[in-house]
């Protein structure tokens, strides 16, 4: 079905301000309190005066839309890392090509397109990471990058579940033991011949399933590589998001936070969800 295309409004027209924002996810609630309430117009929109669908002023630099970009995309991915049950954490590598963003990105999309035409339940949500240091300094065993303007080997790291092709375990190559990192068994994709690929079960206490997905979020940085007019993470149709109210009921005002973090643009309150339902019933 074709987009509708976006109707173009006076900002005075259909502007609403949001005092604060409520995102419910799988196992926790947080809250957010901008420092300065703030001007939305609802999706489906765009303001006739050049400004962007927020009510704001479009970025004045390339500086500033890399880093509203890289915002956007911590939010969207953190989004759905935290509303849904994932059951691997994997890395993918490439033996050739390393240094191409768009080779090694249809590469990897050719081999999740393959796994979901084999399963149409695996699920995946995935990121791509620069490597720290160039191939003449990773060759030479240096700690740091002292080459800045080098290209770096790109690779990726995904959060996955619902996977029903083979996975073997990794063996130690000097005695032939299972390879363990962080005391966790390490497992491979056979199918993936691209590279060298790890992966590591999760688990299913809702600490390992945080984690995970915080792990995974700690990849998006300033430096990560971009693809041009293609979005920084790419994930399955289908994925659970965390249900969004903006103006919510101050219910938070009379409930102590489990934890609260401050920013320069405002305050995030996170509470548990079983918590506050004991609270609130």
């Amino acid at each position: 079905m074709k987009a509708k295309p976006y109707r173009s409004v006076k900002k005075i027209d259909i502007a609403y301000i949001v005092n604060a924002r409520q995102k419910t996810y799988r196992s926790s609630t947080e809250i957010y309190i901008p420092k300065e309430p703030y001007e939305k117009i609802p999706e489906g929109y765009e303001l006739s005066s050049g400004k962007s669908q927020s009510g704001q002023s479009k970025p004045t630099s390339e500086e500033e839309k890399l880093e509203r970009s890289r915002r956007r995309t911590y939010n969207v991915v953190k989004d759905i890392a935290l509303s849904n049950v994932f059951d691997l954490f994997a890395t993918f590598t490439f033996k050739s090509n390393r240094y191409d963003d768009e080779v090694t990105r249809n590469k990897m999309a050719g081999w999740l397109k393959r796994r979901r035409k084999e399963d149409k339940r695996f699920e995946y949500l995935i990121v791509s990471e620069l490597h720290k240091r160039c191939e003449e300094c990773v060759e030479n065993s240096a700690l740091t990058c002292v080459h800045d303007d080098r290209p770096k080997a790109i690779h990726y790291h995904a959060l996955m579940k619902n996977y029903s092709g083979p996975l073997f375990p990794a063996l130690n190559p000097r005695n032939g033991d299972p390879l363990m990192k962080r005391h966790r068994p390490v497992w491979y994709f056979p199918n993936f011949t691209l590279g060298y690929n790890e992966a590591y079960v999760i688990g299913y206490t809702e600490e390992d399933l945080v984690r995970s997905g915080f792990y995974l979020l700690k990849y998006l940085k300033k430096d990560m590589t971009t693809f041009k007019g293609k979005k920084r993470y790419w994930s399955s149709r289908g994925l659970n998001k965390p249900i969004t109210i903006e103006n919510p009921e101050e219910w938070y005002v009379n409930i102590e936070a489990d934890h609260s973090i401050e920013m320069p643009h405002g305050k995030f309150l996170f509470f548990d969800n079983e918590r506050i339902r004991s609270i609130l019933s």
